[in-house]
């Protein structure tokens, strides 16, 4: 049975090549053996297409001597054999990027600097964004952690017992800080004080939370932040969250952003890390407002630390 690749950058390097591809090096060469894989991705018209591909290890010299070789050199008119930024002569053909005929590794570090040039635009655009969440009096930072309740005997985790809700305002001062029951009371790990769905307190979590947030954006870290409390009957009266456009922002895009650490094999975006507490989510969301913390190797303007 062949392997099936869904893409040419999963292959193992140097194990496989297509027909042409063998046909295309500097010495060339054809399958010795039958077709030991196969590849998807698109033909020279830009069409969804499956290529065979063949073991290197068993392909074996074509037939042309090494003064046909020669000679349809001569009769190439352009060079394509030498990389016109590092020098290097690889087996196969360069690929033309722009201007240039470029090696692998040139053509992968030209795709680098397009993708590090996009990730720049990208921090610019997080930075004037996190600028207009800090301006805006009615901003809440909203940290939510769960409580582990541990996992089944086939490895499925349960629902987390509890959800700790802690929520800031721009200046640091707490408006809600509280733990949530999401599980039945008699069940275990539940921390001391969570509150369910039929509190003896003075207002149920429901109430704390609206009286906390009405008329407030949030931030939360990612989308999923409030997906447990959403199936919780601890929040049996009415969804207590701002809802509606404009009303919840999600830090962890404009971290990822701000950081533009880039995949050197892929060139994506890596997702950046949760700070995991309020007060170190808004300390991140200061710093991606911040212009001082954009100076590239250099010390900021005077007058700014």
């Amino acid at each position: 049975m062949t392997d099936h690749f869904a893409r040419w950058g999963a292959l193992p390097p140097d194990r496989y090549m297509t027909r042409t591809q063998l046909a295309d090096l500097d010495q060339p060469r054809e399958p010795g053996g039958p077709v030991r894989a196969t590849v998807e991705g698109r033909d020279g018209a830009g069409r969804r297409a499956t290529f065979d591909l063949y073991l290197i290890s068993e392909s074996r010299p074509t037939r042309a001597s090494a003064a046909q070789l020669a000679a349809a050199a001569a009769r190439r008119a352009t060079g394509t054999r030498v990389c016109e930024q590092c020098g290097a002569r690889p087996d196969l053909p360069c690929t033309r990027v722009g201007d240039w005929l470029l090696c692998r590794t040139c053509a992968h570090i030209d795709m680098l600097r397009a993708r590090q040039k996009q990730a720049a635009e990208a921090r610019a655009r997080a930075t004037a964004y996190a600028a207009e969440l800090l301006a805006d009096e009615r901003l809440t930072v909203l940290h939510v952690g769960y409580t582990d309740h541990g996992a089944t005997s086939a490895g499925t985790l349960r629902t987390p017992s509890a959800a700790h809700l802690t929520a800031l305002d721009a200046d640091s001062q707490v408006l809600l800080d509280l733990q949530v029951r999401l599980v039945p009371p008699r069940s275990e790990d539940i921390p001391e004080g969570a509150i369910g769905p039929t509190a003896a307190a003075t207002a149920t979590a429901t109430e704390r939370i609206r009286l906390a947030l009405t008329g407030r954006i949030m931030l939360v870290w990612a989308a999923d932040s409030l997906g447990h409390l959403s199936n919780s009957e601890a929040l049996d009266d009415g969804w207590p969250f701002p809802t509606g456009y404009g009303r919840r922002h999600e830090l962890c895009h404009l971290a990822t952003d701000w950081r533009g650490d880039l995949d050197p094999k892929t060139g994506q975006p890596c997702p950046a890390m949760p700070p995991g507490r309020a007060d170190r989510m808004l300390h991140l969301l200061q710093r991606i407002a911040s212009p001082a913390d954009h100076y590239l190797g250099q010390a900021p303007p005077a007058g700014q630390k």
